[in-house]
């Protein structure tokens, strides 16, 4: 809706600008976008988008498809996709991806919570 001109973007809820730079709208890229913090909104999410595989996998399994999405990862249509839906390039695996769905998880309980949409 932005590229055709219907709706204006305000902001981005992310804690730095999104860093793509190319023309999306007008003359605006996504990385003209402030975020929703520089425009005095204490306002900070990301979506999650991610790849799991099933529980009691082996290591080689695990080995095998992080092997592949890194390659994936790492095509131009890949990284044409990423910018054209505004994603965040960020590859985690292992603790680093643990460590981020507890951190995830944590948010999101906080949010429903404070929300009212988690009955007590």
């Amino acid at each position: 809706m932005w590229r055709a001109g219907q709706v204006r973007a305000l902001c981005v809820f992310d804690k730095e600008r999104i860093e793509y730079k190319t023309k999306v709208a007008g003359n605006m890229s996504w990385n003209d976008v402030p975020t929703c913090k520089e425009e005095g909104l204490d306002v900070e999410y990301l979506m999650l988008r991610a790849m799991f595989l099933p529980g009691k996998v082996t290591a080689d399994q695990t080995a095998f498809y992080v092997d592949l999405f890194k390659k994936v990862a790492q095509t131009s249509e890949f990284k044409d996709y990423m910018e054209k839906q505004a994603l965040k390039p960020i590859f985690l695996t292992g603790p680093d991806m643990v460590k981020f769905l507890e951190e995830d998880n944590t948010l999101n309980a906080q949010l429903m919570n404070e929300a009212g949409f988690v009955a007590k």
